[in-house]
């Protein structure tokens, strides 16, 4: 495969690294996700790896859902760093999932700029909240190699019958004032396969391995190839499996579980949780 096509494989490839901020001893950040979506004719599916990776300690673990569902046709994942750990309690004290669940539980998503605005105001406030408990000197530092990049919030919803992705990044720098900030909704339609989150790492792998790349499983969901009319649910799961061992495998640096979830946001029947064979998983 040509690099040109390698670099069009995905419609949008959220290139953004996942973390490697310095860390106190204290407070601990977790990150570290692969996501995968992929348009059908009947609606999306999404699925997402499943690994917790503490930078501070090097350890992981590989049962953590990152999938969470706001309505019957929406459902959001966090990439890059996810939250603080604390060390001595051992618990999470800032959560993005949580904090991010408990808004859109008070408020129904309309992919509108109200919506966007108060989940915005919502995550400084609680941010900044967090920051006011610790200690400046554990404070994380700032993630200057990934342009201050804090952590991205990625919504999909088949609202109205289209497939669209919502992304929404936060940037943070440390200061004796705290500088945190976040610039307004990127708005997609998903039309073909979107890689997020290490999507880049896998991009550059595959650009280096035509073997791989030229693989038809993954071959046929190059932007040059991909027909939405002829993928099947089976098919969508089955790629997005493909990718999530290969990069386990070939790139153990990104931190990414070859166990994964995924989920059906069907046009006609909503959220589903579906197992690798693509079938609906009972609740």
């Amino acid at each position: 495969m040509s690099k040109r096509i390698i670099g069009c494989l995905f419609l949008i490839v959220c290139a953004l690294c996942d973390l490697s901020l310095a860390q106190s001893a204290k407070i601990q950040p977790l990150g570290g996700t692969l996501i995968v979506a992929v348009p059908l004719k009947d609606g999306m599916v999404v699925c997402s790896d499943k690994r917790l990776f503490n930078d501070q300690t090097k350890s992981f673990n590989d049962n953590f859902v990152k999938i969470r569902k706001v309505d019957n046709n929406t459902l959001f994942v966090v990439t890059t760093t996810i939250g603080f750990l604390n060390k001595t309690s051992g618990k999470m004290e800032f959560d993005v999932f949580e904090i991010t669940s408990a808004y859109v539980a008070r408020h129904n998503f309309s992919g509108g700029l109200q919506f966007w605005d108060g989940l915005k105001e919502e995550i400084r406030k609680q941010l900044l909240a967090y920051l006011a408990r610790q200690r400046f000197e554990d404070w994380p530092a700032t993630d200057v190699a990934n342009n201050k990049l804090l952590f991205n919030l990625v919504f999909f919803s088949t609202a109205g019958n289209l497939a669209r992705s919502y992304s929404l990044s936060v940037f943070y720098e440390k200061a004796k004032v705290p500088v945190v900030y976040t610039p307004g909704m990127v708005r997609s339609d998903v039309r073909t396969p979107q890689v997020i989150g290490k999507g880049k790492d896998v991009m550059d792998y595959l650009s280096r391995t035509p073997s791989i790349a030229q693989d038809p499983s993954i071959l046929r969901f190059d932007e040059g190839h991909f027909d939405i009319k002829q993928i099947t649910v089976v098919d969508a799961v089955n790629f997005a499996g493909r990718l999530f061992s290969v990069t386990n495998k070939a790139l153990p640096q990104t931190e990414v579980s070859a166990t994964h979830d995924c989920s059906l946001l069907s046009y006609q029947n909503g959220f589903q949780w579906i197992d690798d064979l693509g079938l609906p998983i009972k609740p």
